[in-house]
């Protein structure tokens, strides 16, 4: 109420206009004057200019400029549709593929894990650096110990799997519980979205009480309340349900279903509560105290490790304590490879704005004239500069809806396509976040892409009308730097998707030490109700019918074929135990024929190696050289426990690559079935037709032998082998994609400025073939400037590559970070580009008719 409305310009025009009126009737009555009109006119002063200072005291005039910028800008787009177009789209790739990884980054990398305080929570790992061990497990024993003398942990828990059979009726579904204690939920500190968590006395009396999954609980109740006080049957006990847990959380495994108290399942009286300290079972999550930083726990928990050794000599204590914040041992696998895509679309957004600059600049020196026009109407030069930008900033906004709108599908098809270890990459998505992050991304667009074109119509204003000296020495110098760095910066991309490609060959290539061809695997669950001889025969009876079909040529079974850990120690017969030990396994059948892995020494397992006879053993290579180097292993013995049975090596076989293509071959150590006991196994069948077209045959086959063993999944072994490779192949896919969008555009960016170079120098051009100039000479001039600028693009970007390729180093695998060829093959393309880039505007430029150049001038 108190704040005068402005008047509006027509109401000041009426009033100028009254005392204009008023004053040549003054005049008039007098007489002195023949024009009393004009003498009131003179008498005001400039009626315009007072008119301009009235509009301009009445209005934002930055806001009015912007306005009049915005309408022009839009005139301008609709005047050149085509040169519009391709700034758009160009400008919508490199911020649609901005925003698309940026959903991913921010999802995995940069969203708060879903606990309280998430950043305190910490994961404590037993460790052994010298054998490469850095998350170990820890003893119950161990575990009570770092709890009670630590003072930098507000709180410590455990927590382990454990697979179960859900359900008695018809085949059960084998699923992962977690054991925890009841204060796991304090320390993670989350709520249960229904019912509640199991208190102490409830762990201590080791009821049967379990939480869900929310995924478990919409599978098996279908969302409905009822579930609370509902019973269900794992591994045939039956657990009171007390609580449903939100979506979102999926600790401490990612396809955890449910959790129950430690002391509930029968593993705790049986093997837990009185397990010495070289156990080791179970991972340890803690909580440090606000005023405890990361280094100050770690030094607290050395400390502690160090006493523990000394106060229990002969109980093989860890050699270290690692204390790993959750946040980096949840994404710590990712990160580098994340970053390193979002940092190659970043580039490759670099290259689209030089692109545009390169457009924006060629366009404002045919602008020149309007400019200089602009300038000698009164014009000022920042008002030049900012009508650019604005124009930018709207083909800039363009251009970013357009890239929200791609970018809306990406994450989508990143989770079909990406490598499901990817944590959280199920919540990417385009949210509010995200869209902000486009925005920013389309402001620093625009202003980088119009930044030099602005300075261009800044100087452009200064030159008399018609003045061409700027364009022809400025502009080109510009637009020669312009193209440089994107050459430079295409080079990165190009070399870091070379090694990343030759890293990707290698691995490939790596030898398996066994057939992967037309061989399925899949993993069968006994668990429950069955004796160890039952089980024993269920897998031989299994192997038996699968080999009957048509179409098998053999099957076995093992413990775990392409999954296995090591032992916690092993002791050789005549030396003292040695930590830790080789991987174990137990297999039936004709597993070494099945898996195509050769026998060096010794014999096979028979029909007699049962649970009577003498236990016996067949190790590889590896184990013999590491155990028994120099001499022959076959006859020695050697046993995992001093309450166990010396085991007697029997055979020797070659090395397989089972714990993953990338790491080093452990020794392994292979047990006959008959002799032990293990109520899951992988069962393998190599076939002589198509693998899949056997998978249902044989899945059928198995399950008609006994309809309450689990459901299991069946895959070929390639699918499994290149499930391990998926995020070495994600990486390669996607900075090959971005390498070749920047290859492309800085072809695009040499030919554009040829192109342009080509439209101004017609006439110049036209003389010289008028003056006798062969064709070929002048397609060497134009060839040899464009050529030049690639190659001081790609000696720059050598500089950057070799930087890159450094921070790489961790991703590749046999192909060292300045690997030659691979740096060589990126610059011989790169200038292979170039070349047919500036080739089809040199040879316009040969072709042109000099009588028509001169007569357009």
């Amino acid at each position: 109420m108190f704040r005068r409305k402005k008047r509006s310009l027509d109401d000041f025009k009426t009033e100028i206009n009254s005392h204009l009126a008023h004053e040549a009737d003054q005049i008039r009555d007098t007489g002195s004057c023949p024009d009393p009109d004009a003498a009131a006119r003179r008498a005001f002063g400039n009626v315009t200019a007072a008119e301009e200072a009235g509009y301009e005291h009445g209005r934002w005039m930055f806001f009015d400029h912007l306005m009049r910028d915005v309408r022009q800008a839009v005139r301008q787009m609709k005047n050149r549709p085509g040169f519009s177009a391709v700034v758009i789209l160009t400008l919508a790739l490199g911020i649609g593929t901005n925003s698309a990884i940026f959903s991913i980054v921010q999802a995995v990398l940069l969203r708060p894990l879903p606990y309280r305080d998430p950043g305190r929570l910490a994961m404590v790992f037993s460790g052994d650096p010298a054998r490469e061990l850095h998350e170990g497990r820890v003893s119950l024993l161990n575990f009570a110990d770092w709890k009670s003398q630590s003072r930098s942990f507000e709180d410590m828990t455990l927590f382990n799997g454990q697979t179960f059979l859900l359900g008695t009726d018809g085949s059960p579904e084998r699923m992962r519980s977690a054991r925890v204690p009841a204060n796991f939920w304090t320390v993670v500190g989350v709520e249960p979205l229904l019912g509640r968590v199991f208190t102490d006395e409830e762990e201590k009396r080791g009821e049967r009480v379990a939480i869900l999954s929310y995924q478990l609980w919409q599978q098996q109740f279908g969302g409905s309340r009822a579930a609370l006080g509902a019973n269900l049957v794992m591994d045939g006990r039956s657990y009171l349900v007390i609580g449903v847990m939100p979506p979102a959380f999926q600790f401490p495994f990612a396809d955890t279903k449910v959790w129950e108290p430690i002391t509930a399942h029968p593993y705790w009286t049986t093997r837990d509560r009185k397990s010495p300290r070289s156990d080791t079972f179970w991972l340890v999550l803690g909580r440090i105290r606000p005023d405890v930083n990361w280094t100050k726990a770690q030094a607290e928990m050395d400390a502690i490790g160090r006493r523990l050794q000394a106060e229990y000599p002969g109980n093989q204590m860890p050699a270290s304590i690692a204390v790993v914040p959750l946040e980096l041992q949840v994404t710590g696998r990712f990160r580098l490879s994340l970053w390193l895509l979002f940092g190659s679309v970043f580039v490759m957004l670099l290259i689209a704005c030089i692109n545009v600059a390169s457009l924006l600049l060629a366009h404002s020196s045919v602008r020149e004239r309007e400019f200089a026009l602009r300038r000698a109407l009164g014009a000022r030069r920042l008002r030049l500069a900012g009508q650019v930008l604005t124009e930018t900033l709207v083909l800039a906004a363009w251009g970013g809806l357009l890239g929200l709108l791609l970018a809306s599908g990406a994450p989508a098809a990143i989770q079909a396509f990406g490598p499901p270890e990817i944590p959280r990459l199920a919540e990417a998505r385009i949210d509010w976040q995200v869209t902000l992050f486009t925005a920013g991304i389309t402001v620093f667009t625009a202003l980088f892409a119009s930044l030099l074109p602005a300075l261009h119509s800044h100087a452009a204003g200064r030159n008399q009308l018609g003045s061409r000296q700027w364009t022809s020495a400025s502009t080109r110098r510009v637009r020669d730097m312009l193209v440089v760095g994107e050459f430079a910066l295409a080079l990165v991309l190009v070399t870091s998707a070379g090694l990343l490609v030759q890293s990707f060959l290698r691995v490939r290539a790596v030898e398996l030490g066994f057939r992967p061809d037309h061989l399925l695997t899949m993993r069968v669950d006994l668990h429950v109700g069955k004796t160890n001889d039952a089980q024993a025969a269920y897998f031989e009876e299994a192997i038996r019918r699968v080999e009957g079909l048509p179409g098998v040529r053999s099957a076995a079974a093992i413990s775990g074929f392409l999954r296995t850990d090591p032992e916690d120690a092993v002791q050789i017969e005549g030396r003292a135990p040695q930590h830790p030990g080789p991987c174990e396994d137990q297999i039936a059948g004709s597993f070494f024929e099945t898996a195509g892995i050769p026998l060096r020494k010794g014999r096979i397992f028979s029909g007699a190696d049962r649970r009577n006879s003498v236990p016996v053993a067949i190790i590889n290579e590896t184990m013999a050289r590491a155990y028994w180097p120099g001499a022959d292993p076959i006859g020695k013995r050697f046993r995992f426990n001093t309450s166990e049975p010396w085991l007697t090596v029997v055979g020797v076989t070659g090395d397989m690559r089972r714990q993953g293509i990338e790491r080093q071959i452990a020794p392994q150590v292979f047990l006959p079935r008959r002799q032990g006991s293990d109520d899951m196994m992988d069962i393998i069948v190599r076939t002589s037709a198509e693998p899949p077209a056997m998978a249902a045959a044989i899945q059928s086959e198995i399950q008609m032998r006994d309809k309450t063993v689990a459901k299991f999944r069946i895959a070929t072994v390639e699918h499994e082998l290149g499930e391990q490779t998926g995020e070495r192949r994600f990486d390669t896919f996607l900075v090959g994609s971005f390498a070749f969008g920047a290859l492309l555009l800085s072809a695009i960016g040499i030919y554009g400025l040829l192109h342009h170079v080509v439209v101004q120098r017609t006439n110049e051009i036209g003389v010289r073939i008028a003056l006798g100039a062969r064709p070929g000479t002048v397609m060497a001039l134009m060839l040899r400037q464009g050529l030049t600028l690639a190659f001081i693009g790609t000696g720059v970007g050598v500089l950057g590559a070799l930087s890159a390729s450094r921070l790489l180093s961790k991703l590749l695998y046999g192909v060292p970070p300045t690997d030659p060829i691979t740096f060589g093959s990126s610059v011989l393309l790169l200038l292979a580009v170039a070349g047919i880039a500036c080739w089809l505007p040199s040879r316009r430029a040969a072709r042109i008719d000099p009588m028509v150049a001169l007569r357009q001038d």
